[in-house]
């Protein structure tokens, strides 16, 4: 293998559903420590890797069935341009679990890209191949992953669905005003210094004021966004913002306002996903919604203007 090439890519991806079984225990066997150690232990066993050197890529928080992951996008792009001779996954799964576009990896793009591909869990290294790609035997793996996979699906959607009536708040991203309880991190409490902006806007709206005032009031007041606030603070947040200067929109505004979890409720089930492809999200009906009322703290100010304009929201929704 040409030098540029003699580089080892490890990806590591590590799903929520991986996260949380059917009684809501973490999978170790999964977590990103191990994959990354059982990959390096290979590499370090394997004379013909001496002299090699070794990229990492992590999708932290994303499902087999989506292969929109970003440090999955990256590899790819990184092994189009040749940078990368050798990948390397703990199992199949850990690539996807959807079997026709993990099948198409392994029968046509790798081959064609000349990248050998290592599942060390699987005994699978296409370098031992001699021209076949795994055959029956990876075929039905893949084909095992997938149907896995939703049914992993189910049973983990079961476990938060149980979860939302008990009053725990399950969502991994927490709204702006509130913080993941260090004690249990299913609990929301109020984080006071962006509940005064969240106070504001609710008092602007009680007030009469639009959503598009609202915006350009925060705006001209300089007041930071969710966004640049998660990120002053360090809070994990996916994706990256792609504007010079975010601003206060009016969506964000509307989405606010219409948020119960506001009033101390814990809303769940607004939408599912197929979980045939895990690709397609689909809004459910108000009626089929999870509502659990008094599961945290309400950011207590006005609140019964706050339920009020909650309430009208709901009506314009059901008018839409």
């Amino acid at each position: 293998m040409i030098e540029n090439r003699k580089v080892i890519a490890c990806y590591i991806r590590l799903s929520d559903e991986d996260e949380e079984s059917e009684k809501g225990f973490k999978d170790e066997s999964n977590s990103v420590s191990v994959q990354r150690q059982l990959i390096r232990s290979y590499i370090e066993g394997d004379p013909d890797f001496k002299g090699y050197s070794i990229k990492e890529y992590v999708d932290d928080g994303y499902i087999g069935t989506n292969f929109r992951r970003p440090q999955y996008k990256q590899l790819m792009e990184d092994a189009k341009r040749g940078d990368i001779g050798v990948i390397i996954v703990k199992d199949l799964s850990r690539l996807g679990r959807d079997h026709l576009d993990t099948g198409d990896l392994l029968e046509r793009i790798f081959p064609l890209l000349q990248i050998r591909f290592i599942s060390v869990n699987d005994r699978y290294d296409s370098a031992d191949c001699k021209g076949m790609t795994g055959g029956l035997n990876v075929a039905l793996r893949n084909v095992m992953n997938a149907m896995y996979s939703r049914d992993l699906s189910g049973k983990v959607q079961s476990a938060r669905t149980t979860r939302a009536k008990n009053g725990q708040y399950i969502a991994a991203i927490t709204p702006f005003g509130y913080v993941k309880d260090p004690e249990d991190k299913h609990h929301l409490i109020i984080d006071e210094e962006a509940a005064v902006v969240v106070r504001r806007i609710f008092a602007l709206a009680a007030e009469g004021n639009t959503k598009g005032w609202i915006a350009k009031y925060l705006n001209d007041e300089g007041v930071d966004t969710p966004g640049v606030y998660f990120e002053k603070k360090g809070m994990k947040r996916r994706g990256n913002r792609n504007v010079e200067k975010p601003m206060w929109t009016t969506t964000t505004i509307s989405d606010m306002l219409k948020n119960e979890v506001y009033i101390g409720s814990v809303c769940w089930h607004k939408g599912s996903n197929n979980l045939d492809t895990g690709k397609k999200q689909v809004r459910n009906k108000r009626e089929e919604w999870i509502i659990t009322p008094n599961a945290h703290e309400a950011i207590k100010c006005l609140s019964w203007q706050m339920k009020k304009l909650l309430r009208d929201g709901r009506k314009h929704q059901s008018r839409v």
